[in-house]
């Protein structure tokens, strides 16, 4: 069916400056948004409309609310009203998510004082829809090293392993989709999870290059990383929660407490904190935690290992975003990082989904400098840095670490 806005004629006088989501169509398992935008606001769009598609769903999405069916694509466009100070009109929203809004854009002012978050809201309908309270849980799952720490540190909660095709790998890259879609089928049956796959084009319908460029000195980082993928992310998995009443999500932390507080804040800022997302609310019961600010990167690897070593599994990991293949690329920042993170633990990267050998370092020499020069990555490198220092003696004779213990990584030293 088609749920068109039926919006009051005030409404038009914000029509200089707007994003007017005007139709969401449901089909089965999909959803299928149309918008439309003020022309200030047209080079900041690479297309007007979007599409959600839960892929091994067995039910269907006519059974839950237009209420919750657009806060997916509600999140991915109300940094840009808050940014723009433009108005975003909707015919129904949720009562406890509208509430929580005000919550996180507070919470996003913080992080960014260099931001003015304005922006308005019009919703002609705010119903208080509501969910059980029970003790189900999802949890975001795409390999990487934090969300398989998040997955293991709540496994005895069975949580549902949700996947975005289309967040990390391009939706045209089916061979990429198709290995990683495979290796988490491999670790869900493993471990006896159920799981969810989502097909959405969310990344394509902003113009996050143009928005990186428009408000990279205020956010001091780019919009996807920096206000875009944590409430884009989240939002996705709502609409399946109301319908299976699933009453908690989790989505795993990037940074620590103790690497902000190395950082030097509280926070590092990031479109995905704790101070954000544990903001998000939904249907009354329905809550959103970020997951494992306790533990560091390398405290994450730790656990990563230890549970395949004890579950005699290996080669699971997923970190790269440069390869679209799907496998990990051994070369990039991120790859590098966590190949060194998982050596410092005194394990061979090859037995955890790498490629390595002598190139392999040589390259991380020749780039070191490129990887650890971003404030934030420099936290994260330091880290791993520190971990071989704990035993130096044991490293001192290994011609491909050597270097490694000598450099001076810390900026500003």
């Amino acid at each position: 069916m088609i749920l068109k806005n039926r919006i009051h004629n005030a409404f038009n006088f914000y029509k200089n400056n707007f994003i007017n989501i005007n139709s969401l169509e449901i089909s089965n398992n999909t959803i299928k948004f149309s918008l439309k935008t003020s022309k200030n606001l047209n080079d900041f769009f690479m297309q007007k409309t979007s599409f959600i598609e839960y892929l091994n769903i067995d039910r269907n999405l006519n059974e839950v609310p237009e209420g919750i069916l657009i806060i997916p694509i509600l999140c991915n466009v109300l940094p840009v009203s808050w940014m723009f100070d433009s108005t975003i009109v909707i015919n129904e929203l949720d009562k406890t998510f509208y509430e929580s809004i005000s919550r996180i854009k507070n919470k996003y002012s913080n992080l960014y004082p260099k931001c003015d978050f304005k922006g308005k809201l019009l919703v002609k309908n705010i119903i208080d829809y509501e969910i059980e309270h029970n003790e189900k849980y999802l949890s975001f799952f795409s390999l990487g090293v934090d969300s398989t720490s998040t997955i293991i540190n709540n496994i005895d909660k069975n949580p549902i392993l949700v996947n975005i095709r289309g967040s990390d790998i391009p939706l045209e890259e089916e061979i990429g989709l198709n290995y990683i879609s495979r290796k988490l089928t491999d670790f869900s049956e493993e471990f006896r999870l159920k799981k969810l796959f989502i097909k959405s084009d969310f990344r394509r319908l902003l113009n996050t290059q143009n928005l990186s460029n428009k408000f990279q000195e205020q956010l001091d980082d780019n919009w996807w990383h920096g206000l875009q993928h944590g409430m884009s992310i989240i939002s996705h998995a709502i609409p399946y929660a109301y319908l299976y009443q699933i009453s908690h999500v989790l989505i795993a932390s990037t940074y620590s407490k103790k690497e902000s507080e190395i950082y030097g804040v509280n926070e590092i800022p990031c479109a995905s904190c704790p101070s954000t997302d544990n903001e998000f609310k939904f249907a009354k019961n329905g809550n959103v935690y970020h997951d494992g600010i306790e533990n560091s990167r390398q405290d994450k690897i730790r656990t990563i290992i230890n549970f395949l070593d004890d579950n005699d599994k290996n080669d699971y990991l997923h970190v790269c975003w440069k390869n679209t293949s799907g496998k990990n690329c051994n070369l990039c920042e991120k790859c590098s990082r966590t190949i060194m993170g998982i050596l410092a633990e005194k394990k061979d990267p090859n037995d955890y989904g790498f490629k390595v050998n002598d190139k392999t370092f040589e390259n991380i020499k020749e780039n070191i400098n490129d990887f650890s020069k971003n404030k934030i990555t420099n936290v994260l490198w330091v880290s791993i840095q520190e971990k071989f220092l704990e035993d130096k003696n044991y490293w001192s004779n290994d011609k491909n670490i050597k270097w490694f213990l000598e450099i001076n990584l810390k900026l500003g030293s």
